[in-house]
């Protein structure tokens, strides 16, 4: 839902009689949601298991969807959809990665990709499902449908999920020893500078493609293209299993990720370009983000997986509102160029910070 709202910028911008620029910030400050109930729902789960967490997540979900449905002027969705649909993935994303990473102690590079793989199949899916969706019955009617899904999905998810015994001898660190840390803080300002340029093609892809005069279903087909490959590139990677030194493969991510942007830039007219962007962004978004888990957890342990996994992304909520946000309103006077450069710039300094917790 979160990762598609790229396909719903321009229909939003349309019904409110604006521009994006000022819709953009919408799914900024949503993702900022995020990551901030992503840090208190991950420390949460740690302590009182992730089944109430996850119940939280799907009224959260459901009411933000239905009454975001109803709005009657932008300002509503600022109010609605950014901390409830927000919060929601919040309470769901961090606390089941925590709780897979504390029941997998051998293999726990197979299983979290595997279970990361869930979130590149809903962004392969979800941006197709909502063109179609949209201009069959607009987006008000589309935010409904969804609803109504999240509501079934997520409670079922509920009933599934169970914590792990706990670990005899596990590390255990304690959340403020990992936040105060120096490798911790390191990594964590160089995922600030990388927000930008990981959510900057979420959400404009599809608007850059159609001013390129793309077709709308093609366009809206890069967000999915993102989702598959990283899919392919994260069942790729649990195949593998452990054979990867876990930083190392968080630095490649980010490498990847600045070629992507720099194919962006350079896409022009070209569609084959924007294909090939998007899929090395979801290439990069399976290493990337599948390493980052197994970074903290050999780093400070897994007994606190959850809470420090929801503190870390917090600084992709900093990045996002750096991003989209602001990108929007440099798209709307300067063009999607100057916008990519930025984010290039800020990739760059990101990938090059990556090297200095290693020798802290």
């Amino acid at each position: 839902m979160l990762f598609s709202f790229g396909i719903f910028l321009t229909p939003i911008a349309d019904t409110f009689d604006t521009s994006t620029g000022p819709v953009a910030p919408l799914f900024s400050t949503a993702v900022c949601f995020y990551y901030l109930a992503g840090a208190v729902a991950g420390r949460f789960s740690d302590r009182v298991g992730v089944r109430p967490v996850i119940v939280a997540g799907a009224v959260l979900m459901t009411v933000g969807l239905t009454v975001s449905a109803l709005a009657s002027a932008l300002w509503h969705l600022y109010l609605v959809y950014a901390p409830l649909v927000g919060s929601a993935v919040g309470c769901c994303y961090p606390p089941m990665i925590g709780t897979v990473g504390r029941w997998f102690q051998e293999r726990r590079t197979t299983a979290i990709s595997l279970v990361l793989a869930g979130v590149g199949m809903g962004t392969f899916v979800g941006p197709i499902v909502s063109r179609a969706l949209i201009d069959s019955l607009g987006w008000r009617s589309t935010l409904g449908i969804y609803a109504v899904f999240s509501a079934v999905l997520l409670v079922a998810c509920a009933i599934a999920s169970d914590d792990p015994p706990a670990a005899p001898g596990a590390k255990q660190l304690g959340l403020s020893a990992i936040l105060r840390s120096r490798r911790f803080l390191m990594l964590y300002g160089a995922l600030v500078l990388g927000g930008p340029g990981f959510y900057a093609p979420l959400a404009f892809y599809n608007d850059h493609a159609a001013s390129q005069g793309i077709g709308s279903q093609a366009a809206a087909l890069l967000v999915g293209v993102v989702g598959a490959s990283s899919v392919i590139a994260r069942l790729v990677i649990s195949a593998l299993g452990d054979r990867f030194i876990p930083m190392r493969q968080y630095r490649l991510g980010q490498l990847l990720m600045l070629a992507c942007l720099i194919l962006w830039f350079s896409a022009g007219d070209s569609y084959l370009l924007f294909f090939a962007s998007a899929f090395l962004h979801g290439v990069s978004w399976a290493v990337w983000f599948t390493a980052a888990p197994n970074v903290l957890a050999v780093w400070f342990g897994v007994a606190d997986l959850g809470g420090a996994l929801g503190a870390f992304y917090t600084a992709l909520g900093f990045g996002a509102l750096a991003g989209p946000a602001v990108l929007g309103f440099v798209i709307d006077n300067s063009g999607y160029e100057t916008a990519i450069a930025l984010v290039i710039c800020s990739s760059v300094v990101a990938w090059l910070a990556c090297f200095f917790p290693d020798r802290l």
